[in-house]
């Protein structure tokens, strides 16, 4: 694979990545309401999901997935029922006044584990991933420059390593941002609300043609 090629498509995925969308606005909404630290465990669950899709795409099984349609289907239900779950858990999350910044000493490892797992699950269960990857990698896969699985993975891996760079970048400035809005009353509240419109455009996007 040449440099010319490498940075034709990092500088094509890294304008993708940057546009508004929907994995751009969880990282930010996860970012506002608790913090820098969830902001960038998104992050690396959303970007870990891309090696899945790389995957996928370097066996063809992505291509597969597309060609039979109920099997594509019931990927987007399992998705969106993952998805309905978090809106009904930020639904009945108890909203209380915030008067003072979060302690970071109750910010526990398994919960923002549980936020990686999160970003990741949601990566894995939006088919619209594999669309994307199926129409953006093979305009710069070249079969005459060596084997298709191995340019595959490197466009992976490039595709990965950009799009965590600007999630994290996003959840840091975010995160700057949740240090002032937590100080005001039912705040985290309005947050919740805030996440929740978030989700329901994810699933109205996976849903979309």
């Amino acid at each position: 694979m040449t440099l010319e090629i490498i940075i034709s498509f990092f500088l094509t995925s890294l304008a993708l990545t940057i546009s508004p969308g929907p994995d751009i606005m969880y990282v930010l909404s996860t970012s506002l309401a608790k913090g820098k630290q969830f902001g960038i465990a998104t992050a690396i669950g959303l970007s870990s999901g891309l090696l899945f899709h790389t995957t996928l795409l370097a066996f063809g099984i992505s291509t597969l997935i597309v060609a039979i349609p109920w099997l594509f289907i019931a990927i987007k239900v399992f998705g969106t029922a993952y998805l309905l779950r978090i809106i009904y858990f930020l639904y009945k999350a108890p909203i209380e006044p915030i008067t003072v910044e979060v302690d970071k000493t109750s910010i526990s490892r398994s919960n923002v584990f549980q936020q990686v797992q999160q970003g990741l699950i949601m990566n894995i269960l939006n088919p619209k991933i594999m669309l994307f990857f199926l129409s953006l990698f093979p305009s710069f896969l070249h079969p005459e420059l060596g084997n298709i699985k191995m340019q595959v993975y490197t466009l992976g891996s490039i595709f990965m390593l950009q799009a965590f760079i600007v999630f994290c970048l996003i959840a840091v400035l975010s995160g700057y941002v949740s240090k002032f809005l937590i100080k005001n009353r039912y705040v985290q509240g309005y947050m919740n609300y805030f996440q929740i419109a978030v989700f329901i455009a994810l699933i109205v996007f996976m849903w979309i043609k």
